[in-house]
């Protein structure tokens, strides 16, 4: 889903990376930053299970990458 040797401490790169790679349009980006600034939580209010998923195995990979088990 991320591109090969993406990472990044910033929940919204990791958005914008899903978005380039198609995996998320920008209006699911804008629900998701709207719902994490206004909750300081992440939470998948407003797009599909699908998505969320695609979103929840993209930050666990991520955090991999970040923690060097790339």
């Amino acid at each position: 889903m991320l591109e090969d040797g993406f990472k990044s401490n910033r929940y919204g790169a990791i958005l914008g990376n899903l978005c380039d790679n198609g995996y998320l349009d920008k209006a699911d980006v804008d629900i998701l930053l709207k719902n994490f600034l206004s909750t300081h939580t992440i939470n998948f209010n407003g797009i599909s299970d699908a998505k969320a998923k695609i979103v929840t195995e993209a930050l666990i990979d991520n955090y991999q990458r970040i923690k060097g088990g790339d």
